[in-house]
């Protein structure tokens, strides 16, 4: 049964939570409730007018004198719960007032009250909404704090020390795309999805901030916390095993994940068998590759996130805990669940592990192979063609809900016509996703199909707590614990997480960088080599990548030398947004949309915010396999920092940013691109595969629909076979029908239009970025 067919159900089982209650209203619209608070505003800007350099004279643990700077004694034992209170001058004026940060070792001071609201689904829509009650909640760590005090609670998920602060100036926000000479204002994203009109949100501006970055000096700490390793475990277990409440999610929308992983579905544009591996970079469960969780069975008591999609015609609740087990694949879990129109069962989905385990292969001591699926890392293979699998013997292979259906266009084509989203789907650039691609047009949903082709890579989150401004939101925002105050849909997380999950969750990410340190030297090394410079740097010419990550980079004189001089010029050209104290290379500003640009058109995120966060950098060699940039277009740091990238005119320019036949290197050449149908190769011009009409009927006419309805495809004279993106239309005309904007808001020359100021510094810039 689909939701198309539900209201003949409801004819005959009333009670059925889809028939009625449950069900969605309008989504809060920030455009209209939100209100500029000029009393805030004002207590910002007088805040910014003084930027001393913060200092800490004291430290107390629960009321008793722990640390002094001028007899600093032994590193002070923090626990979890502890009150500590920072006495000194300059500390800033908070986080709601100022931009500051707390971090006690990988461990970030929470800011902000967590509120975990409860989902419903409106079954017959297929829509997720909250109502204004939660389930849980995880109270802010951040227990008050002065320009000459701070008093926080040690978190739950703390390890070890040191102790940092950091302050940044909030200078003025950001003016309003769609009102000009006003601020833009952002409702609170923790209620975002709220849809009781009786509702009262708040909103925040989207903050401009200093370039400056000022911390105190690192405060030595040790931490006794017993509970930590269990806290991991039990963290690893989330990441690794629990499948997110898709499984059930993916199963009442049709798609059949046991079929697709026993090869019994086609790929939709080859015919062929459907290969996990090749078409959306599963891997399979290998011991030692991944940890036991990602292999063992595991029973989640309670499930870390209430699922709200109805239990079997609401007689027998939803599932609240239940069994796990391998599917076979990394990130790839059976769940029990209760279906609600065919009870108990269960049904894979995909977790963490599936879109941020990389599995690499690298030599960690001379003759010493290491092979794991590293998490954190983006998976650069990962795409959304799973989506389109389906049958073998059907007529057409997209089974899953909204792939094949009618629906409207956008305004240059309004009226329902049918469309398969198949071939655009299939040519997802890899190591993406895409927040409203599946979705009908008029299903009311809060990401709805806009017709506005936006991939956004996958990010890379081994380094993440430090981040406060999560997924590019604003300082409404919590980091990384937000991530999973609310759902993402239709393929993401269903449910917002209960705290005790969400804080054993948050332990395991705080270890995620213990392999950092072999992956920098392990991909310095790699790219050292392919550049040719590994036997002058090292004089070594016959050194192996196991001697090379033994002794680390540090250790070669003339590697030193080169990033060093690196480094100088990312201090001039990079460091006024991507220098901060705490390990992250960023200071978190958010740059309009007319200001920094995107290749792709801009998230629906991004057009809410108006705005996109500066990113963080950290194991950029692997990262760039995906591509860099939040829409990873840009194939490597060479290429992203080259002043050539970032002027008109140029071969480079040219290469990325007009339209073009490909660039076709000799066949052998590193950068030979993959044969049909994988046409696109990061770095030149993106095309997608037009297929051949018979009818006005045929499937193909109705894929090529799709594609056709996104304004910034284009056909072009000197190749009839594929649809090109044509970055130069958008350029020029992006605003008014994505945004509602008077006119066009004027997107860069080039997207992030910062690039070096010689071409004589990339190669030292890339090398020190690669050490980051």
């Amino acid at each position: 049964m689909t939701a198309r067919t539900l209201w003949l159900t409801c004819l005959f089982i009333p009670l059925m939570s889809g028939c009625i209650g449950d069900t969605v209203g309008d989504f809060p619209h920030q455009e209209e409730l939100c209100d500029f608070d000029s009393t805030r505003e004002l207590a910002r800007a007088a805040s910014a007018v003084s930027f001393p350099q913060p200092v800490v004279d004291t430290l107390l643990i629960n009321g008793a004198l722990a640390w002094s700077a001028t007899l600093p004694g032994a590193a002070p034992t923090l626990s979890p719960g502890d009150v500590v209170t920072l006495n000194g001058t300059g500390l800033g004026n908070g986080p709601d007032v100022d931009f500051t940060k707390l971090m006690i070792g990988n461990s970030r001071v929470l800011e902000t009250d967590l509120k975990m609201y409860k989902q419903k689904l409106d079954l017959n829509a297929q829509v997720n909404f909250e109502i204004p009650e939660t389930h849980s909640t995880w109270d802010k760590d951040v227990i008050s704090w002065t320009n000459t005090q701070v008093v926080f609670r040690v978190p739950v998920h703390v390890s070890g020390g040191p102790l940092k602060l950091q302050v940044q100036k909030r200078i003025g926000y950001n003016e309003s795309l769609l009102r000009p000479g006003q601020a833009h204002n952002i409702i609170d994203a923790q209620t975002k999805r709220i849809t009781d009109d009786s509702f009262i949100h708040t909103c925040d501006v989207v903050s401009v901030l200093s370039d400056e970055v000022k911390a105190i000096t690192p405060i030595n700490v040790t931490v006794s916390n017993p509970d930590f390793d269990n806290l991991v475990a039990q963290g690893r277990a989330i990441f690794w095993a629990y499948d997110y409440n898709i499984g059930l999610a993916h199963k009442v929308r049709n798609l059949d994940w046991t079929k697709i992983f026993n090869y019994q579905t086609t790929d939709p544009i080859t015919r062929l068998p459907a290969d996990p591996a090749l078409l959306f970079g599963a891997h399979p469960t290998v011991a030692g590759e991944v940890p036991p969780e990602a292999i063992n069975d595991v029973y989640f008591d309670p499930y870390p996130q209430p699922n709200p999609i109805p239990g079997w015609l609401t007689i027998e609740p939803q599932f609240m805990k239940g069994n796990t087990r391998d599917s076979g694949w990394v990130g790839y879990r059976y769940a029990q669940s209760s279906h609600p129109y065919t009870g108990r069962g269960e049904w894979i989905g995909f977790n963490c592990a599936s879109c941020h385990g990389y599995r690499i292969t690298y030599e960690q001591a001379p003759g010493q192979a290491v092979t794991k699926v590293f998490p954190g890392l983006p998976n650069p293979e990962w795409t959304m063609k799973w989506t389109i699998l389906g049958d073998k013997n059907e007529a057409t292979t997209a089974t899953f809900d909204g792939i094949v259906r009618a629906e409207p266009g956008p305004p240059s084509d309004p009226d329902s016509k049918n469309i398969d989203r198949t071939t655009l789907v299939y040519y997802m650039p890899a190591g993406t996703g895409e927040h409203n691609l599946i979705r009908g047009s008029d299903e009311g949903s809060e990401t709805d199909n806009d017709y506005q082709f936006s991939p956004i890579a996958i990010p890379n989150v081994s380094y993440y707590m430090p981040i406060r401004r999560s997924l590019s939101h604003t300082e409404s925002y919590v980091g990384f614990e937000g991530s999973y105050i609310h759902s993402e849909e239709p393929d993401g997380a269903m449910g917002s997480m209960g705290a005790p999950s969400l804080k054993a969750l948050t332990a395991y990410m705080t270890v995620l960088d213990q392999d950092d340190d072999d992956l920098r030297n392990a991909g310095l090394y790699r790219w050292l080599q392919s550049t040719g410079r590994l036997a002058a740097q090292t004089g070594n010419p016959g050194l192996s990548e196991g001697a090379f990550v033994q002794a680390g980079w540090q250790s070669f004189p003339g590697v030193v030398s080169a990033v060093n001089t690196g480094k100088t010029a990312f201090d001039r050209d990079c460091g006024s947004c991507h220098t901060d104290a705490l390990g992250s290379h960023t200071n978190e500003k958010m740059f309009r949309l007319d200001e920094v640009g995107r290749f792709f058109a801009p998230t629906i995120y991004q057009k809410d915010q108006q705005s996109i966060r500066v990113n963080f950098l950290r194991d950029v060699y692997w990262t760039q396999s995906r591509g860099l940039l939040s829409d990873g277009h840009v194939r490597n740091v060479e290429d992203l920092v080259h002043p050539d990238r970032c002027t008109e005119g140029t071969a480079l320019y040219n290469q990325y940013y007009t339209l073009h036949a490909p660039v076709r290197p000799a066949p052998g050449t590193p950068d030979q691109p993959t044969p049909w149908p994988d046409v696109n190769r990061k770095g030149d011009v993106f095309r997608i595969y037009k297929n051949v009409e018979y009818s006005s009927n045929d499937p193909s006419t109705q894929r090529n629909r799709f594609i056709e309805r996104h304004k910034y495809f284009v056909e072009v004279a000197w190749d009839d076979e594929h649809y090109y993106w044509d970055y130069q239309k958008m350029r020029a005309e992006y605003g008014p029908d994505e945004m509602g904007t008077d006119g066009p808001i004027g997107l860069p020359a080039a997207p992030h239009p910062w690039c070096a100021a010689s071409a004589g510094d990339v190669m030292d810039l890339t090398q020190y970025v690669l050490t980051l």
